[in-house]
Order: C-alpha cells, then structure tokens, then sequence
C-alpha cells in the first residue's frame, strides 16, 4: 500500500492539533477542577485520539450506503 505524500502531512497535522487541542483542554480541565497541570498525559491522550481520528475516513470508505443505481439491479 502506498501512501502519498500530502496524504502523510495531513495525518501529521490532524495529530499535532489533536496534541495543540488537548494541551489547551487538559490546561481548562485542570484549572475547572482547581488541580495541577498534566501536560504529559494530555498529549499522550489526545496525540492517540488523533491517531484514531486519522482512520475513521478509512472506516466510513466501508459503510457507504449502495447507491439507486446498485441497489435497482439487485
């Protein structure tokens, strides 16, 4: 399987702003929640929800519903 260069970058980005978002989302969490900062699992959490997010294009692909013209024939 080959993967295409804008492809890559794209998934590179989805991630670092996933870790952008999460950083600034663990820093209003914590300070809702009057405790301190935890930087290093914000960016674990959310840099593997960007991971996840990157495939969920990859899963609807599979769940397309049949289009008029398919669904006639059968």
């Amino acid at each position: 399987m080959q993967v295409k260069e804008g492809l890559t970058m794209k998934r590179v980005v989805v991630v670092v702003w996933a870790i952008i978002l999460g950083i600034i989302a663990g820093f209003i969490g914590a300070k809702l929640d009057q405790n301190a900062v935890n930087i290093g699992l914000s960016v674990v959490v959310f840099a593997i929800f960007g991971l996840i997010l990157n495939f969920v294009p990859e899963i609807m692909k599979g769940t397309e519903p049949a289009s008029d013209d398919e669904s006639k024939n059968n």
